[in-house]
């Protein structure tokens, strides 16, 4: 018998991104879910996918939509991923973030932000896979979100030699990089860490 939740969990080893993905129905009316099911598809035409679940409320509306949107969330968009997470309620009550140059409605303050064509939906399984062209897109110098085991993270990055010195961990002696005392004691604790 296949196990489910064993298989929920094997997934949840893969480190994903966190993203917002917005369109507009066909009275206007914003609509907006959180997904981690992003992934590029193509440079030649510029494509990316992302999937819906088959009961979701929200997929007639991303069915109809002609364009979509998909925010790359920064580190410090937690609160909002939570927010669009959350099934029913106004998820765009007290924002004002208008449209963005394709017509879904935009996110404030995200890492990334692709605007899409609508161009093919796929059934795979339980879900809709929707494929869009990028008509526009968006990046800023910010951390992603991101997501892995069932809980949110931040990225760390391998440090560089800049990174210790600004941090009081290494200084310059000559040409070669020194560990400062505060980076001797701080490497003793990771490996004492490790070892546990």
């Amino acid at each position: 018998m296949f196990d489910a939740q064993a298989f929920r969990d094997a997934l949840g080893s893969f480190v994903t991104g966190v993203t917002i993905v917005t369109a507009r129905d066909e009275e206007g009316q914003p609509f907006g879910l959180t997904a981690n099911s992003f992934n590029s598809v193509s440079l030649d035409p510029p494509m990316v996918l992302w999937s819906l679940s088959l009961q979701s409320r929200t997929l007639p509306v991303f069915r109809d939509a002609e364009t979509w949107a998909v925010h790359v969330l920064a580190a410090d968009q937690q609160p909002m991923s939570d927010r669009f997470a959350r099934p029913g309620s106004d998820k765009f009550a007290g924002l004002d973030g208008g449209d963005g140059p394709e017509g879904a409605p935009l996110i404030e303050g995200y890492a990334a932000r692709f605007g899409c064509r609508a161009r093919f939906e796929y059934e795979g399984g339980d879900h809709a896979i929707f494929l869009g062209e990028v008509i526009e897109f968006d990046r800023r110098d910010t951390e992603p979100l991101i997501y892995h085991g069932g809980r949110y993270g931040r990225v760390m990055r391998a440090p560089d030699g800049e990174d210790l010195e600004r941090e009081g961990l290494a200084e310059k002696v000559g040409s070669e990089l020194a560990l400062t005392q505060r980076g001797t004691d701080l490497l003793a604790a990771l490996e004492a860490l490790a070892k546990r």
